[in-house]
């Protein structure tokens, strides 16, 4: 008789629901992670209008390898958070790419371009003849030229 099977989902426990914020929720609806620091573009033109000099690494930079300090390139920094980078081998051909400013850190995050195939970093720093330098890497390093 089929009246006579026991029915096992008679005998369910009462389950706590979950938070809005479980991982099933995060992972339908993805949120971008705040980054401390990081400054949005539109916040560091607004700097720049009234004359912070936070921000004097905008401009142009030559690019340089090795001890022998060989300049491989140039690029420059935009306001709004781009660049544009020029390779010495082919004065045709240039990338563009993105970052933001890291206020914390005074260095820059590559967003999007060039830097970040390369996995550069974007440590600034002055150097002795008072000039602005960005360590890309051990043996890459930009000179501000403007």
């Amino acid at each position: 008789m089929i009246g006579a099977i026991p029915s096992v989902h008679a005998q369910s426990k009462p389950v706590a629901t979950k938070p809005a914020t479980s991982s099933a929720a995060v992972k339908t609806v993805p949120q971008k992670a705040v980054v401390k620091g990081v400054l949005p573009q539109v916040e560091i033109a607004k700097q720049i209008a009234k004359g912070e000099a936070a921000f004097s690494f905008l401009g142009s930079y030559s690019i340089y390898a090795g001890v022998q300090k060989l300049q491989i390139g140039k690029f420059t920094l935009r306001e709004d958070g781009s660049y544009t980078v020029t390779v010495n081998s082919d004065q045709e051909s240039y990338g563009n790419g993105t970052y933001e400013y890291n206020v914390d850190t005074k260095s820059l995050v590559w967003k999007a371009g060039l830097f970040v195939s390369n996995k550069y970093n974007g440590v600034l720093q002055k150097i002795n003849n008072g000039k602005l330098r960005i360590l890309f890497s051990k043996s890459t390093y930009a000179e501000k030229i403007d």
